[in-house]
């Protein structure tokens, strides 16, 4: 049975990446990823005997950062709604200037969260293994048992499926 330090060790870079794939922030991620492996410690002997360790760790990450994520979202929203009830009605192009900023300052990041939690559970493997592990298009397919150009195809309409999730979601908030 490996220590806690060791297990801390293997997975901080792998979980790390996953969580920055989600938030697009250092200082997030950093603070995220104290809060999953404090979350580990403090489950104890629940960790270290758990069957698979880093699967434990990577949906502690997922849960803490997508609850992130929907903070941020109802903080942005708060933000908005104070601003169109404290600027006097008259001064209307001054609200929407501001609005108008504060919505360019977005980053498209805050729906990473969103997107993985609208992905099947094979194409959130995918999404895993390509863009957070980093692993080649040979490499997953060959795990798959499939050819490259499956796999390829398979990219392709994984990104599409990302695209159409996006565009749903900026629609959902206009």
């Amino acid at each position: 049975m490996k220590t806690f330090e060791e297990l801390c060790q293997e997975n901080y870079s792998r979980i790390y990446k996953y969580i920055f794939s989600m938030t697009g922030s250092k200082e997030s991620t950093e603070d995220l990823i104290q809060e999953v492996f404090i979350a580990a410690y403090e489950k104890g002997e629940a960790f270290l005997r758990h069957e698979k360790p880093a699967a434990f760790l990577y949906k502690t990450a997922r849960n803490m950062t997508v609850t992130y994520l929907k903070n941020l979202k109802r903080q942005r929203i708060s933000a908005m709604e104070y601003l169109s009830e404290n600027i006097p009605q008259d001064d209307t192009d001054l609200c929407e200037t501001l609005l108008m900023e504060l919505d360019r300052k977005i980053d498209e990041t805050a729906y990473t969260g969103q997107v993985i939690g609208n992905l099947n559970t094979n194409q959130h493997n995918l999404y895993r293994q390509r863009y957070v592990e980093g692993k080649s298009i040979k490499e997953i397919a060959s795990e798959e048992g499939v050819s490259e150009t499956a796999m390829r195809m398979r990219l392709v309409r994984l990104r599409k499926e990302i695209q159409d999730i996006v565009k749903k979601l900026k629609l959902g908030e206009k």
